[in-house]
């Protein structure tokens, strides 16, 4: 009886001392998930698309151009679209800045995207922002030019702030009759590294762990994240961060896969598994997020895609569901999964799209409409056609200049012309705008809902 008394008070004594300790340790891993995603994804991505052994990879510092258009085979970016070639490359900028030329584009819409490790859009070169004509432009690091770079080229300065660069080009293609001369046009792409090295060097060989199942790493995540924070350093403003991470034994170069502690490694493994859920969930809105669905439409956009600031879990949301999205000035992505009820769209019903006359989208470049399954990626259909928009041949407007897009599994009755087909099951449609004008840019364009017929 007295062992027992004695006992109790120690139990009582310690568990207060334990709790705060496993609370805050699981708080913090699940913030460290959500800042450092975007990096590891990032990461993950990069050695995909620059294995040696991978089909279709190319080493830094190279270009790869898709000369076709995208399919439901396409599985390397989630969201990909049809209106456009893919030109990607991974840039290293360790050794020193690498030179990108341009040919003149006529009056062919053209894009070339620049994101950090950490998933930021910090500059582009095309259309919008450089114009149609030649050019070149000199790439640099974040420390700056490289001593060895020879003379003063006296070129356009793109400076980087971490030393892995996404270099993301989408060029406009008016279907498979434009194929050939989209794809002439996009292999006079260049990129030029000032230091010279062996080819071979710019090939990753490791372990190279696909970017969509991150979340079932558990505790491994962080020792990921370790190595990616070692390989390109956060801005100096987010010392703070880090150094609460480091409170949990995450941070540069750690393996917090290692710890002999029992209560650590279960608090960051739950918080592996907490966190994928809220990324899932698209649990995050920003505060210049338009919701065009309080106007019974179901249509909802982003304003803040590509430069994100401190809204980390927005940012992570977006890499897990949309990697590589254009900024709003490029071009803004409208998405629903929802019909005019609320329902959620399926591919056992059928469902129109009406713009009128005066409200198509409003755009200087171009617009299109996709249909994406549950995955984010599209599916096969009879007609091979994945995506509908303004420059779709063969479109039939009505007498009042209204555009009726049929969306549906199953042909439509009315027939192909205007058909966008969709999944078997739920799915969502995605309505891209690029270079959207102000009316849409301020929130006052409403998109129309999508009617169940």
């Amino acid at each position: 009886m007295n062992a027992t008394t004695n006992h109790r008070p120690t139990e009582t004594r310690d568990r207060p001392r334990f709790a705060p300790r496993a609370t805050s340790t699981f708080t913090t891993a699940v913030d460290a998930y959500l800042w450092g995603y975007p990096l590891v994804l990032m990461e993950r991505t990069r050695k995909q698309l620059t294995h040696r052994k991978r089909h279709g990879a190319t080493p830094a510092n190279t270009f790869h151009h898709r000369s076709r258009l995208e399919t439901p085979r396409s599985r390397d970016v989630v969201k990909p679209n049809n209106d456009t070639l893919y030109s990607s490359a991974w840039l290293d900028l360790t050794h020193g800045p690498v030179t990108l030329d341009v040919p003149d584009v006529g009056d062919r819409y053209y894009s070339l995207q620049f994101l950090d490790a950490y998933t930021n859009t910090f500059a582009y070169v095309g259309s919008r922002t450089t114009g149609p004509a030649a050019g070149s432009h000199l790439i640099v690091g974040p420390n700056g030019r490289h001593p060895g770079l020879p003379g003063e080229p006296g070129l356009p300065v793109v400076k980087a702030p971490t030393n892995t660069v996404w270099l993301l080009g989408r060029t406009l293609v008016d279907g498979e009759p434009d194929l050939e001369a989209a794809s002439g046009l996009i292999t006079r792409y260049r990129l030029t590294p000032a230091a010279r090295s062996d080819r071979d060097a710019g090939w990753f060989t490791g372990p190279a762990p696909a970017p969509h199942d991150i979340g079932a790493t558990g505790i491994a995540f962080y020792d990921e994240l370790g190595a990616a924070l070692t390989r390109n350093p956060p801005p100096a403003e987010e010392t703070g961060l880090l150094e609460r991470f480091a409170t949990v034994g995450i941070g540069p170069g750690l393996q917090p896969s290692e710890t002999s502690d029992a209560m650590t490694r279960l608090a960051l493994d739950q918080a592996v598994t907490f966190a994928a859920g809220l990324l899932d969930a698209r649990a995050r809105k920003s505060a210049r997020a338009k919701k065009n669905g309080t106007a019974g439409t179901g249509w909802t956009y982003e304003l803040d895609l590509g430069t994100y600031g401190q809204d980390y879990l927005l940012r992570a949301i977006i890499a897990r569901h949309g990697l590589g999205a254009l900024t709003a000035e490029e071009a803004v992505y409208a998405s629903t999964r929802r019909d005019a009820a609320g329902h959620r769209l399926h591919g056992d019903h059928a469902y129109r799209l009406r713009f009128a006359a005066d409200r198509l989208p409003p755009v200087d470049a171009f617009w299109s409409l996709t249909a994406y399954d549950q995955d984010n990626f599209l599916v096969d259909n009879p007609i091979d056609r994945y995506m509908l928009g303004d420059r779709t041949a063969g479109l039939a407007y009505g007498n009042d200049g209204s555009l009726d897009i049929l969306v549906q599994h199953h042909e439509p009755a009315e027939g192909i012309t205007n058909w966008l087909p969709a999944p078997a099951g739920d799915f969502e449609l995605t309505l891209r705008c690029y270079q959207p004008r102000k009316e849409m840019l301020q929130g006052q364009y409403v998109l129309p809902a999508v009617q169940r017929r």
